[in-house]
């Protein structure tokens, strides 16, 4: 198994002592995009079967580094370019109790079609700046959802392939037999995450 960059020593200290690998969250569960405007809906993958959406969610579900939802986040001096943020180290947390997660065959679909599409339309894809209309990108297959969400005030750059990678990572660390039902990656410095929820 590929080595993410996403492990911290929390989760490996949380895997050595508990057998899970990702620092598990409250009883709150995932967290919800209020006020969601889609901006624009197609489908991707081989076999067009993984709807992505682009939205802005009007009263987003900001996150910190420790996994904590938050009402907003310290700003940043903004960009005139696009950072990319592949390899971009993340916090993994899971969403606690267990039960109603997304079916990990639903999100390996997900993560295929990021592969797909990542050697067919290219391997980079841009997503705007917080409270931009396009400040999401959402991906569904099945039971499994997962979305992308800039928090930061600079357009962002993301690789399709770590977002694979999260998906099938958040997907299996994150179920039913690790007490979770979904969860997220949080960069290191807030600026994105990335989760994972049954839809």
């Amino acid at each position: 198994m590929k080595a993410f960059t996403f492990f911290t020593s929390l989760a490996v200290a949380l895997s050595a002592s508990s057998g899970v690998s990702a620092a598990v969250l409250g009883a709150g569960g995932s967290l919800a995009c209020n006020n969601e405007v889609v901006v624009s809906e197609t489908f991707i993958g081989a076999n067009k079967d993984v709807k992505l959406t682009t939205s802005h969610c009007g009263d987003a579900p900001h996150v910190n580094a420790h996994g904590k939802e938050v009402a907003s986040l310290s700003k940043r001096q903004a960009n005139t370019t696009a950072t990319n943020v592949c390899g971009a180290q993340c916090n993994t947390f899971c969403f606690n109790p267990s039960g109603n997660g997304p079916n990990e065959d639903d999100c390996k679909i997900i993560a295929d079609a990021l592969l797909y599409d990542s050697q067919n339309t290219g391997p980079l894809f841009n997503i705007s700046a917080s409270g931009s209309p396009t400040d999401k990108v959402t991906m569904q297959y099945g039971s499994c959802q997962t979305y992308f969400l800039n928090q930061d005030f600079t357009d962002l750059t993301y690789c399709r392939s770590d977002w694979s990678s999260l998906v099938n990572w958040l997907a299996s660390d994150c179920n039913g037999a690790n007490n979770a039902h979904g969860g997220l990656c949080v960069a290191a410095d807030q600026s994105w995450y990335v989760q994972v929820q049954h839809i």
